[in-house]
Formats: C-alpha cells, structure tokens, sequence
C-alpha cells in the first residue's frame, strides 16, 4: 500500500469508528509529517509548580560540561539515570516582575502570568489573583506559529493538578488567559474516546452516540479492536508495534480513570478559555481536587501528554502542579522528616488566610527540611515524564524525547520568594538543538526571556524579532546550544 493510502486509512479509520485522534499513534507514512522525519517533530513540554526548586536546607548541582563533572544533589536524585539528557540551569532571573511600572506585588508570588510571556503585565496588582499578563506565553506562540504554518493539531494542550486560583501561565495574547483543564477524564473522552456510536440491531437506524461516562467503565477498545486488529495488519512491523505499545498505554489510563473518585467537586471557571487550545470546562470532576488525589491525577495527566505526543495530536503542552501559593496543597501521600505521614493540620497560625499550616505554602515560608522533602517530590515527576518519553519509540524510530524538550520551572528560586538566581531543569534536545548532560551557572542577571527564545528557536518558529516578551531584555540564551 502507497504511503498517502496508508495515511488516509489512518485517518478514516478514526472517523469511521468515532474515536478521538489521540487513540492512535503517528505513523512512519503519514504524509502530512514526511518533511519533518529527517530531523524529527520537535515538541515542547513545560511543567511548572510553586515556591520554588530549593529549601534552605538543599543546594543546587555544581557547574559541569558533562554528567561526569558535576552531581546532582540528593533531593534530586529520582533524575539520576537521565543526566545525559538533562540541562540544567542555575540563575534564570524573572526580570519583568522586577522592572516593570506600577504598583503591586514584586515576589515570586506574583511571577506566574509572566514566566512564559516575559511581558510586562497589563495589570500588576497587589493581589497576585488579579495579574493579568501583558503578552502572548511561549506554548501558544509556538503552536499558533505551527498552525499557521500547516500543522493540524491544537495550538497546545493546558493541563492542571489541584489548580484552585486565577493565577495563569498561558495566555493567547495580553489579557486573554488559557484555561488549564484539571480533569483527566475529560481529556480523555475529548482527544481519545471522541464518539463512538453504539451498535443498532437497524443497520439503517443512525448510530446512538455512546454516553462516554459508561463506555470507560470497560474500555473503549472493547468496541473498536477488530477495527483496529484489521488496520494494524496492513502496516509494517514497526508501526504495528508502536500501535500495539500506544493501546496498552490507552488500557493503563482507562484503568486508571475506573478507580479515580468522583467527588462532584465543581470545576473552577475564573478566566476565559482559548476553545481552540483547550476543551470547555465540565459541570463536574472525575478527578479529585483534594490533596489526596494530586498524584493519581498528575501521573495520569503526563501519560495523557505523552501520548497526544505519539499521536501527534498537539506540539506543546504546559502543566501546572497547584497554582501561584498553594496553600491548601497537603502532601499527604509523603511523610515527614519524623517519619510521620503529612496531615491537614488547620489554619496557618501566622495568617489563616494563606491555608493549612501543613500546606506548600507554609512549608516554603518555614523553608526547611520538609520542603526538601516536597521539593523531591516535585523532581520525581519531571524523573517520571522524562521517562515516559523516552521509553516512547517515535515514527523517526528515536524516542520521544529525543526530539523533544522538558523545562521545569517554579515560580521563585526558594521558599523565601527571591525572582533571580532561579533554577531551572531542562531535559531533551529537542532533535539536537539543545546541549543536554551539563548544569551550567549562568552569569548575573540572566533573563528569562533568553530561555524563551531558545525554545522558539528550538521549535522551528523563530519571533520576527529575534526576541520575546519584552525586547529590552535581547535575544536567545546562546549558552544552552554550546
């Protein structure tokens, strides 16, 4: 079979049987991506979560040109099998939130609508729930530059983990916020399960769509494996593995989405949605948006995320684990450094209105040893998605990974709220463009804005000015190539 015979069955395949473009894997001969083979599809996958990647008990990793020269600190030790694939980075400066005009708050706090805009805010307020971002986030350039340009999937895909204020990170342009969608199960149905209708003894009777709801409740493979059996016997071998690893990934989900609670939680609706980017919001939440449920629900996300990788279904994807402060974010599924399990422990004596006294917030206020302990936490994902891509064959038979880059971020450098000296962890070449296995230490005063325009350049969608976010602050960060 000719490859754009091939491409089309692919593609029909899915709209005869209804289901979602996330259910199947990019293929070797699909046409529309042959131009980009060579040198791999690049992605772009960026997790960010508050108060920061240090404790004042913790320290970051020494300068080094290769994983030989420097180590990584204990709290950071889930990444030690992916230090040739890591970059990391000591010394990022949030600049915009320092020079900009006005009035408001200036700490870490207050840094998430600019971290992937580097744009000085089209309103600084002192109530870091009212920022509003004065330009356009790394993810929705890229991927409206991608779109424009001929790609066919989502701009980007916005998730969230126990996201509970305005505070936002993606923004289509000044002023217009991307919702982050916090509910797997809706992902889910949305890009993967679509709407597969549900057999009819009247073969002259329009199909019913299935209610999705029940549907997962067995999988949707049950419905549509004999289509699926059929096409995968017309690929090669290798596609047919990649077919098969792809639907197993499918199966965990689905298992994993049967045991996650319903607690009927409403979903949060403050800002306005980028429909194009994101699917609107639900009347309620499979997932759990307690503190309980942030693992589940982070795991399932980043599988959701590597498979619309695999099936190309968008290029950028930006999570967020909690939002700018986190007070009510509990560890409860971690233990302290007596041993003892973490507890919602009531309002925080030393103001009742920043949450739970045992919550991130407070820990990175008393910036000890158990925020070390949540720090480590939050380094094992990054350890867990950086994984997952790499053990994700890619159509150019590369990992995922390879052609693809991870940056990790918070909002500030440590629990004391400082916005220069930040660290960032970055993983991946992105097909070559980047110089992974080394820590580098960055020279004073380094925007975040170089970083930005790295990974524009990266992707293929270079600004017109060679800039991002606020000019002032000059071009790409050189440094991350050699």
């Amino acid at each position: 079979m000719m490859k754009r015979d091939l491409r089309f069955s692919r593609r029909h395949l899915l709209q005869a049987i209804g289901a979602g473009a996330a259910l199947l894997p990019l293929l070797e001969a699909d046409r529309a991506d042959a131009l980009c083979l060579a040198g791999g599809i690049q992605r772009m996958y960026i997790l960010v979560w508050p108060e920061g990647m240090l404790s004042g008990t913790t320290s970051w990793a020494a300068a080094g040109d290769d994983p030989t020269s420097w180590t990584l600190p204990p709290f950071q030790s889930s990444l030690q099998p992916y230090m040739s694939d890591l970059l990391l980075l000591d010394g990022i400066d949030y600049r915009f939130i320092l020079d900009m005009p006005g009035a408001g708050e200036r700490t870490g706090k207050a840094c998430f609508p600019g971290m992937l805009t580097g744009a000085f805010y089209q309103t600084l307020s002192s109530s870091t729930a009212a920022d509003v971002a004065g330009g356009p986030s790394v993810d929705q350039y890229i991927g409206s530059a991608l779109v424009a340009g001929g790609y066919g999937g989502l701009v980007s895909l916005n998730q969230g983990v126990f996201v509970q204020s305005t505070g936002r990170l993606s923004w289509k342009a000044a002023g217009q916020s991307v919702f982050p969608n916090s509910d797997p199960y809706n992902l889910y149905t949305t890009y993967f399960a679509g709407q597969i209708p549900t057999p009819t003894a009247d073969a002259g009777a329009a199909p019913a769509p299935m209610d999705n709801a029940k549907l997962i409740n067995k999988s949707i493979l049950d419905d549509v494996m004999s289509d699926l059996n059929r096409f995968s016997n017309i690929v090669g071998t290798a596609d047919k593995q990649s077919i098969d690893a792809h639907l197993t990934a499918v199966r965990e989900m689905e298992r994993l989405l049967q045991v996650m609670p319903s607690n009927g939680d409403p979903m949060p609706t403050a800002g306005p949605v980028n429909p194009a980017c994101n699917p609107q919001a639900v009347p309620a939440v499979r997932g759990p948006l307690t503190s309980a449920g942030v693992p589940m629900v982070a795991k399932v996300q980043m599988d959701l995320a590597v498979a619309a990788f695999a099936s190309d279904l968008t290029r950028c994807i930006v999570m967020q684990i909690g939002d700018q402060g986190g007070g009510q974010l509990v560890p409860t599924w971690l233990v302290d450094p007596n041993g003892v399990p973490y507890a919602a422990g009531g309002p925080n004596p030393v103001d009742a209105n920043t949450g739970d006294v045992n919550s991130l917030y407070a820990m990175a206020k008393r910036n000890g040893a158990d925020l070390a302990i949540f720090e480590a936490w939050f380094q094992s994902q990054v350890a867990y998605i950086v994984g997952q891509l790499k053990s994700v064959v890619d159509v150019t038979g590369k990992s995922l990974l390879d052609n693809s880059v991870v940056v990790a971020m918070s909002n500030m450098r440590s629990g004391a709220g400082e916005v220069t000296g930040v660290p960032v962890v970055m993983a991946g070449s992105c097909g070559g463009y980047f110089k992974t296995g080394r820590s580098l230490a960055l020279p004073a005063g380094t925007a975040n804005n170089g970083l930005l325009v790295a990974l524009c350049n990266a992707m293929g969608t270079p600004t017109p000015s060679g800039t991002f976010g606020e000019p002032t602050y000059g071009g790409e960060l050189t440094a991350l190539k050699s």
